[in-house]
């Protein structure tokens, strides 16, 4: 009797069958693809709420800079090659989606008053400045977020002009409507017919001007240069009461800043066609140039990342 007992146990104590082991397997690999899903998912949310707090801050640092010191921060990055046979080229370190969103603006060459009119708006609340690229090439050794600091070691090509030396910018394309009809905007120096990144402007790009601000009709020409609030404009604030520390940097699936520029841009509105005659005058500049928006390095406002941490 007692025999019979322990080969029960015993066999009681062999080991799961070949059945069950494959259960269990089953079982460990599903719920560790589900929680894999899951962290992925968080990953996600956490970028996207980190990109939504950052555009928040940089947008407030930069008007509350404004509100006490009557003047925006100085010396912003060019977007585009601001001088030289590559004049209005996107830099090498620009990223495709970056590239995708802004049009490069020659423009007009001096004495022309409507210039001086948009320099004067700008110069007026202290952008006086920019740091900008002279060459399409990065230069090496030196971080893409770092390649507009003519300071940094071995900076070739990297200028700090005041707006007698400024060649080109990059603009947010824009469109008209003249009788009903989508007309393409006249603009002195030239209005751009191609994004920075090749493609062509359309109607639809006037769109998203009126996304980022109901003031910009989606039937209006508006001028609205994008400026990269890069590493020398947070320091150009040092001697401020509210001075800002750093430059927030944005990373993304699309944005890799050991690859590519990665700083927030801010979109200043200097003309809008009040008319409607899809042209500019020297009498639709502003006076002042004002800050309609802080958007990260692919073009999104705060609202869009928001969303973004919740995609379904």
């Amino acid at each position: 009797m007692k025999g019979k007992q322990l080969k029960r146990l015993q066999h009681r104590q062999a080991g799961f069958t070949l059945l069950e082991l494959l259960v269990v397997i089953t079982l460990i690999a599903t719920l560790a693809t589900a929680a894999l899903v899951a962290y992925e998912g968080i990953g996600d949310s956490a970028q996207a709420t980190a990109a939504s707090n950052s555009t928040s801050t940089a947008d407030g640092a930069i008007r509350n800079y404004r509100a006490v010191t009557q003047k925006y921060p100085d010396q912003w990055d060019n977007l585009v090659v601001g001088s030289g046979a590559s004049a209005g080229a996107a830099p090498a370190f620009l990223a495709t989606v970056t590239a995708s969103k802004f049009a490069n603006w020659a423009l007009p060459a001096s004495p022309s008053t409507f210039r001086a009119a948009v320099v004067t708006a700008l110069e007026s609340v202290g952008i006086t400045e920019l740091q900008q690229r002279t060459q399409v090439a990065a230069t090496g050794t030196i971080e893409p977020n770092l390649q507009h600091n003519e300071g940094a070691v071995g900076g070739v090509g990297v200028s700090e002009d005041d707006w007698t030396a400024i060649s080109n910018v990059a603009i947010l394309p824009t469109y008209g409507d003249v009788g009903g009809t989508p007309t393409a905007c006249t603009l002195p120096g030239g209005m751009p017919t191609t994004k920075l990144d090749a493609s062509t402007i359309t109607a639809t790009d006037a769109l998203r001007q009126n996304t980022i601000n109901d003031t910009l009709e989606d039937d209006q020409c508006n001028l609205v240069i994008a400026l990269g609030f890069g590493h020398d404009a947070a320091h150009s604030t040092s001697n401020s009461s509210v001075a800002i520390s750093t430059a927030p940097t944005f990373v993304s699936q699309a944005i890799n800043p050991a690859t590519s520029y990665a700083r927030y841009i801010a979109l200043f509105h200097v003309a809008q066609d009040t008319n409607e005659d899809a042209s500019f005058a020297d009498s639709e500049v502003f006076n002042k140039a004002r800050l309609l928006a802080v958007v990260d390095t692919e073009g999104r406002m705060i609202d869009e990342n928001i969303a973004a941490q919740n995609p379904n």
